[in-house]
């Protein structure tokens, strides 16, 4: 479950970036083609962000508990 939660992470990481510098293009003047591959790529970036939030609070809830003091 590790090494899933970590390279989601990393994916999520770089969508993010990659929707930082598409959106920095748009503003610039971009074409509607940008437009487009920002839409799917913030879609894309969502998907991986829920799944790596899923995938981290079900491994923190996996753990066990520590006894009371």
């Amino acid at each position: 479950m590790k090494p899933l939660i970590i390279i989601t992470g990393i994916l999520s990481a770089i969508l993010i970036t990659v929707q930082a510098v598409l959106g920095l293009l748009i503003r610039s003047g971009g074409s509607p083609r940008l437009v487009t591959s920002h839409f799917h790529t913030g879609m894309l970036t969502g998907v991986v962000v829920l799944v790596y939030v899923a995938l981290s609070l079900s491994a923190i809830l996996a753990q066990p508990r520590r006894p009371a003091p």
